[in-house]
């Protein structure tokens, strides 16, 4: 019988806190704690799936039960490996390690067997340690039994908690542990390592191929040595070494082809609808996906995107250099806004192509949209071109005009003759400084007004500079200096209280009217209310 294959995610899978991958913050807080002794009685590793919760936990587990390869170590951050606890920890048969699967046992009776057990001193090892993995199944029963036990458990039993939903702990027990986040692995680190480990099975990958091989993968070691593992079965030379090209990956993926993709955008930012649907149409012929082309062109917009605003993105490996290339080609006649136009029609084409009857119909429509609304100008770029009268065309690729607008819709350097009445003056405001013509509305009492001669009275929760302001706006518009005299006389009020005089009038007309009074008169009680 021949040995039995171990996956590459068992086979290569970590036993030393060094070897854990893109945990470094991790490994060097468990290394200064292991060193130091001081160690938490319970441990709650976070993170999602495939980033080393339970091989942490083993590795944990193996630091503080290792006796070193004469058998008289003490408890180190770098496990021999082949003392008997190691040893038995590795093949999951140590007697006082032992691991709990909550997901399958969520009662409140397995949690109690734990609790009996812990009653009972190690047999061969320093430390009775319990691992449960996915804790967060436990039932409510099961957390509150284990409360007790946690908050003072005996000296010689740790408790290590794997979770990746860290919000469905209770409070209690959370306080209760000491928490360690385990992050998503970046993509240049899962790159280097699968790069590492095709090369021990003597394969090589192509660097595209590595690449699309990460980001499937999405931050998950264990998911990415199982794709690789997978591209290796696909290549039909197990175990004799071999290459693994980037097509091969993307196929076995169910990529859209990449070089297709940017042509279609490139001609979906040109609002070249025939050529656009033309390259749709061979991709659906091809056997793509419609909801699967539409969530690879929305990532390659938000992709674009960021290469637009981040241009350090031209050098980062991740992403292949050809895509790289094309990418900058597609977006240096464009600016930000419409790319964020295009994610916005693209995010809500997604949904239309998802729960389409005709998916593939769907997403014509959604590209002719997005092909039409390209040859639109964007809101602002509008607003700015009619400012001034500057009634130019634009198109999405224009350059933004500079907001220089005068302060009216004339010439700057026109003078304005002077208002023959404060109305005429007031109106001249609005149009130039809408704020200090509402301050004019609201605060100032004419007394008398000739052109360049101004008397007021001014309210007391007048701004203090006003004055000033008036002048200087006056003198701006007119290109003559203006005289404001300030008068404690009553005057004719401020225009605000005019205004509100000649409602009340206008109202109390429309009371005296003879058919309102006849209807007052026939129905007795009536009020009158005014709607403005």
């Amino acid at each position: 019988m021949g040995t039995v294959y171990r996956v590459l995610a068992r086979k290569y899978r970590p036993t030393t806190l060094k070897e854990l991958v893109g945990q470094e913050i991790l490994a060097q807080t468990l290394t200064h704690s292991i060193e130091n002794n001081r160690l938490p009685h319970a441990f709650l590793l976070h993170g999602i799936r495939g980033v080393g919760k339970t091989t942490t936990a083993r590795i944990i587990a193996r630091a503080l039960n290792c006796i070193g390869s004469d058998g008289k170590g003490g408890m180190t951050a770098d496990p021999c490996g082949v003392c008997t606890s190691c040893v038995g920890i590795s093949e999951d048969r140590h007697l006082d390690v032992i691991e709990m699967d909550a997901a399958s046992r969520t009662g409140v009776d397995d949690i109690r067997e734990v609790i009996e057990s812990s009653r009972y001193k190690a047999v061969t090892g320093r430390y009775k340690i319990f691992i449960i993995d996915e804790v967060h199944m436990l039932s409510k029963s099961a957390f509150n039994a284990l409360l007790k036990t946690l908050e003072e458990p005996p000296p010689h039993v740790k408790f290590i908690f794997a979770t990746t939903e860290l919000r469905k702990i209770p409070e209690t027990i959370l306080s209760r542990c000491m928490r360690f986040d385990l992050k998503r692995i970046e993509p240049l680190a899962l790159i280097e390592h699968l790069k590492l480990i095709a090369s021990k099975e003597n394969y090589q990958v192509e660097e595209e191929g590595l690449a699309f091989l990460a980001r499937a993968a999405d931050g998950s070691l264990r998911d990415a040595l199982s794709l690789l593992d997978q591209a290796i079965a696909l290549t039909g030379q197990e175990g004799t070494g071999g290459s693994i090209s980037a097509l091969t990956v993307r196929s076995m993926l169910g990529l859209s082809d990449r070089g297709r993709l940017f042509t279609l955008l490139s001609f979906l930012f040109k609002g070249d609808i025939e050529a656009s649907l033309k390259i749709i149409h061979e991709m659906v012929t091809d056997g793509g996906d419609p909801v699967v082309i539409m969530q690879d062109i929305l990532d390659l917009v938000y992709w674009l995107t960021c290469l637009k605003t981040v241009p350090g993105l031209q050098s980062n490996a991740v992403w292949p250099a050809a895509d790289r290339t094309q990418g900058m080609e597609i977006v240096a006649p464009l600016n930000v806004p419409i790319l964020t136009r295009a994610w916005q029609v693209l995010l809500k084409g997604f949904e239309e192509v998802s729960h389409s009857p005709s998916p593939a119909q769907a997403l014509d429509m959604v590209l002719i949209r997005l092909c039409y609304m390209a040859e639109m100008p964007l809101l602002n770029d509008l607003i700015e071109s009619f400012k001034g009268g500057n009634k130019q065309t634009l198109t999405p690729s224009t350059p933004r005009p500079v907001a220089t607008a005068p302060i009216i819709n004339e010439k700057p350097s026109e003078a304005f003759p002077l208002p023959a009445s404060f109305e005429e003056m007031v109106k001249l405001l609005e149009r130039a400084e809408p704020l200090l013509s509402g301050n004019l509305v609201h605060y100032v009492s004419l007394v008398s007004y000739k052109p360049g001669d101004l008397t007021i009275r001014l309210a007391e929760n007048a701004p203090s500079s006003f004055v000033q302001q008036l002048q200087l706006a006056l003198k701006k518009i007119t290109k003559q200096d203006w005289k404001i005299n300030l008068s404690q006389e009553e005057g004719q009020g401020t225009l605000k209280q005019q205004k509100q005089k000649e409602k009340e009038s206008a109202q109390q007309q429309i009371l005296e009217h003879p058919v309102v009074a006849s209807v007052k008169e026939a129905f007795p009680g009536t009020t009158v209310t005014f709607i403005e």
